[in-house]
């Protein structure tokens, strides 16, 4: 990719500040990237198998304007580092499935590594749920963004495995996902996508509307008929999308700014969930002569 691409991704997520390699740059371009581009997963339901190298994801996310997945977006962001100068590196995190009490069994979720004057940073502009903006220090350094605590939790002392982690309502610190500093490239994550969104695999990621984007006070995300909504102060929710008007809210509220994706969400919508929908039962009295 050229000087001229980098430029031309940089105005896509509306940013306009210093490019040199220094932490207040790093956390400029996550804040602009997150406000910018949602996380969606509409590949995959549309039968769809996308390619994650950063010059496919440049034509997906810059020239056509969509959105993208971890694979894509944070192997994008990766690129962006690198040729502004940072020392970047991708790892694969395992998410925690809260309905499982379980982390997943493959490294499905790439993150960034980046170093900065001899502090490591965990980087993230791509997940569904609600994690810090910013970058996290790997020392257990606790930041708070839009009234939620977040943090990188070393499992064991001099060990090499850590967990991002979300403090919740209770006080208690959540997992967000886990990870090591071992490096994971194109290879690793290939594999991920032949697993998970190759059309010819039942995965249930080919039957999932999973779709989400920062807002200022916290995020906003959409799994199938599930809307859940976080705001500032700890503040979350969540609730049923039942009607196509409710749903098409939902895709207007995670795709502003992008009408193409709000109609394509909407479309996959009332294809895995709308459908199956009971029917309203008729209203007797309107339909008395």
């Amino acid at each position: 990719m050229t000087g001229a691409d980098w430029n031309a991704y940089l105005a896509r997520i509306g940013y306009e500040g210093p490019s040199g390699p220094t932490l207040e740059v790093l956390r400029g371009l996550c804040r602009a990237h997150v406000s910018s581009i949602p996380f969606e997963l509409l590949d995959g339901p549309d039968g769809i198998k996308p390619a994650i190298d950063a010059a496919s994801v440049f034509e997906k996310v810059v020239v056509n304007r969509q959105g993208g997945a971890c694979m894509e977006v944070n192997n994008l962001f990766a690129g962006l580092l690198e040729h502004l100068g940072f020392d970047v590196t991708t790892l694969a995190a395992r998410p925690w499935l809260p309905q499982d009490r379980a982390y997943t069994e493959t490294g499905d979720h790439m993150v960034l590594l980046v170093r900065l004057d001899g502090t490591e940073w965990l980087v993230d502009v791509a997940y569904s749920q609600l994690t810090a903006v910013e970058p996290l220090e790997l020392d257990g350094t606790v930041r708070t963004e839009r009234g939620w605590e977040f943090r990188v939790h070393r499992e064991d002392e001099g060990g090499g495995e850590f967990v991002a982690q979300r403090k919740g309502l209770s006080g208690r610190w959540a997992p967000i996902h886990r990870f090591t500093r071992d490096p994971r490239g194109a290879e690793h994550f290939d594999e991920i996508v032949e697993l998970y969104l190759n059309p010819a695999n039942d995965s249930p990621i080919l039957h999932t509307l999973m779709c989400s984007r920062v807002t200022p006070t916290g995020k906003v995300t959409v799994v199938n008929d599930l809307l859940i909504e976080t705001g500032g102060g700890g503040a979350e929710s969540s609730s049923r999308l039942q009607t196509p008007q409710a749903a098409r809210a939902a895709m207007e509220a995670v795709f502003a700014g992008h009408p193409q994706l709000v109609e394509r969400g909407t479309r996959i919508w009332q294809r895995l969930v709308g459908d199956s929908l009971p029917a309203a039962a008729p209203n007797l009295e309107e339909n008395t002569v």
